[in-house]
């Protein structure tokens, strides 16, 4: 067995570097009561140019995927991907991926992992990946801006003669180390935050993940590089209504960040070919915090609105406007029905 297997497999007990997940560990989507279903199943080789979309989320994968060494695979942004268990991505073509998720699962017995093979290529940026391990046997790839946390084992393992680029992350709550590096030959892995001010610890000099000997984890960020809130889960009191009507909407966030966010829940409704429909006097400003929350804000459909499909717009922003940290589109996710249409009929549709 390889070094940079062997310190993956170890027995389930306590470790100095463990911390407990607490609530995340409950209520991960995969497998909940009422959680969003996966669209799209995904086993066996990818070949060619495949791309990942959000209308066509969550995508569930199953057993080993390899991508072709001349195939590439674009994950847009806002796109889950989850991973029953054991399951694997086999890179030896070219992953590329931002503002993804990647959902491993919670048991501590199980071993997710995208692994990079020597050959591949390509980049995971401004991603959140939950549970799941990270391989690199190359140094054609580069992984910036991530928030990465994994209860199974280690965040990111590099192999002997790999050298990617590893920076800006986040690593938080990773149960054996943040980054391992098999080898003598050291890794850069500057300006990531390790989950504590101090540096990370191991052989580092602090409170957060642990790293090895080989990782060059200087200069460290002391505070987090992201703000990282994510959209758990999304319901409508209903699927079919009338104009005038008063919708619920429902969103379950969860703040992976230490600190709290103060933020505004947004929503719009679009029809094709026509303008969103706003309630924007519904919006409604929460405080986020660490952890999971759950918020309930109004939806006032115009008393004149054309009956038909819509699409809902799931907005997260902050206070200032300046910027959304969710932006979710669910598709074909409501019904306007006329405006006389009894209420039997309504339930019926």
């Amino acid at each position: 067995m390889r070094a940079e297997d062997r310190h993956t497999r170890r027995a389930i007990g306590p470790h100095p570097h463990r911390r407990c997940l607490g609530i995340i560990l409950a209520l991960l989507l995969l497998g909940l009561p009422g959680a969003v279903e996966a669209r799209q199943f995904i086993h066996g080789n990818l070949s060619g140019e495949t791309v990942w979309t959000e209308d066509q989320a969550p995508y569930l994968l199953t057993g080993a995927i390899e991508l072709a060494p001349d195939a590439t695979l674009h994950i847009e942004p806002r796109v889950t991907v989850r991973f029953q268990a054991e399951a694997r991505l086999l890179i030896k073509g070219r992953l590329v991926a931002e503002k993804a998720h990647f959902d491993g699962r919670e048991e501590l017995s199980n071993r997710e992992m995208i692994v990079y093979h020597p050959g591949s290529t390509g980049y995971l940026r401004h991603c959140i990946l939950e549970n799941v391990e990270l391989n690199l046997d190359t140094s054609d790839v580069a992984v910036t801006d991530c928030l990465i946390t994994n209860r199974n084992g280690s965040g990111v393992t590099v192999a002997r003669q790999a050298a990617p680029f590893i920076a800006r992350n986040d690593f938080h709550n990773n149960s054996y180390f943040a980054v391992y590096k098999a080898g003598r030959r050291s890794l850069n892995a500057p300006d990531n935050y390790w989950g504590a001010a101090d540096g990370p610890g191991g052989v580092g000099p602090g409170g957060g993940d642990a790293v090895n000997a080989q990782v060059d984890f200087r200069p460290y960020a002391t505070a987090a590089n992201g703000e990282h809130v994510l959209l758990k889960n999304h319901r409508l009191d209903r699927r079919t209504c009338r104009p005038g009507d008063q919708l619920q909407l429902e969103f379950t966030l969860f703040n992976f960040n230490a600190f709290a966010h103060d933020l505004i829940l947004g929503a719009s409704l679009q029809q094709e070919g026509r303008r969103p429909v706003h309630s924007a006097e519904d919006d409604l400003k929460v405080r986020v915090k660490p952890g999971e929350n759950v918020f309930t804000r109004p939806f006032r459909l115009p008393a004149r609105m054309p009956e038909g499909r819509y699409h809902i717009l799931w907005g997260v922003m902050k206070n200032d406007l300046s910027t959304y940290l969710v932006l979710k589109n669910e598709y074909d996710a409501l019904t306007i029905t006329p405006p006389g249409t009894p209420p039997n009929d309504l339930e019926g549709r």
